[in-house]
């Protein structure tokens, strides 16, 4: 009975190894998808060592099971795009790399593939970090872009990012929208979305003096200032929407055709945000919904 137990017991704690293995290895996916933001460094190390601890002390325990040993020889290759993407996060880094040499080290798999698997990993680092350090120098430039302000709209769905760049030919001013619901935020690290930046404003040189301003305008009001603007204002709907619509996939469709139940069934909320840059407006989430400004199709993803 005792020795059945021993094994329940092993084999829970053989599961902690593996859920540390997850952790480690999505961060690293977020690393390679999202911009990590770390509000505190100090609570943030703090938490991921007492996560270390359990963790190293339920390896302990179950060394010797299969379970922990497959979690523990996979947790050096799995935390390595976390180092080289987040180089200079320490908060983030140290307790990682602490907790993850200690499993490897102490786990129950035998000296000879440790000694093997230790040199590859190292080799791995090595080679990685120098071919991901070029590939980062050759795609740099000199340019140094500074972030302004940045505001949330009034229904926290987008934000605008206001952003000098200052280079050899005078620099520029830009303001970009970013949808504000897809960060992933915990208390103590949040993953901010990345690649879906799309620009509304671009000028050459610096601009000293940029008003930026979010309002709320009724889906019926934009509607109609829209084809007061142009009785010819077309949409660009993906086929899939354009079927359903009834249209052919390569007809045009007209704003003045769509009803205004029509726009609520496509998604456009009655009420929505716009951006006024400068009084002008240069930003309509009724637009950016319609037509699908920020699907995960339009994302454009860089790890340099």
């Amino acid at each position: 009975m005792d020795q059945s137990r021993s094994k329940i017991t092993k084999f829970f704690l053989s599961v902690v190894s593996f859920i540390y293995l997850f952790i480690v290895g999505a961060i690293s996916v977020l690393s390679a998808l999202y911009t990590v933001s770390i509000p505190n460094d100090l609570l943030l190390a703090v938490v991921l060592l007492l996560i270390g601890v359990l963790a190293v002390s339920a390896m302990l325990y179950s060394r010797t099971h299969p379970i922990t040993k497959f979690s523990c020889m996979l947790l050096l290759p799995c935390l390595l795009p976390t180092v080289l993407l987040n180089f200079g996060e320490w908060a983030l880094i140290v307790p990682l790399a602490i907790t993850c040499l200690l499993m490897f080290f102490f786990c129950g798999v035998a000296e000879t593939p440790k000694t093997v698997l230790g040199t590859v990993y190292l080799l791995l680092y090595v080679l990685g970090s120098l071919v991901y350090f070029l590939a980062v120098s050759l795609f740099s430039t000199n340019s140094t872009s500074v972030l302004l302000e940045s505001r949330v709209s009034d229904s926290g769905s987008y934000r605008y990012s206001l952003i000098n760049t200052e280079d050899s030919s005078g620099g520029s001013t830009t303001v970009e929208i970013t949808p504000n619901d897809m960060d992933i935020n915990f208390s103590v690290i949040s993953f901010l979305a990345e690649g879906y930046e799309r620009t509304i404003y671009v000028e050459r040189p610096v601009q000293q003096e940029i008003t930026l301003e979010w309002k709320t305008m009724g889906r019926q009001e934009v509607t109609a200032e829209l084809c007061e603007i142009s009785d010819s204002t077309t949409v660009a709907l993906s086929e899939e929407t354009k079927k359903a619509l009834g249209y052919a996939a390569d007809a045009n469709v007209y704003l003045r055709d769509l009803s205004d139940n029509t726009l609520a069934k496509l998604g456009v909320p009655s009420q929505t945000d716009v951006l006024y840059l400068n009084g002008e407006p240069c930003f309509r989430s009724y637009i950016a919904v319609l037509e699908e400004y920020f699907s995960s199709s339009e994302r454009v993803s860089s790890v340099f």
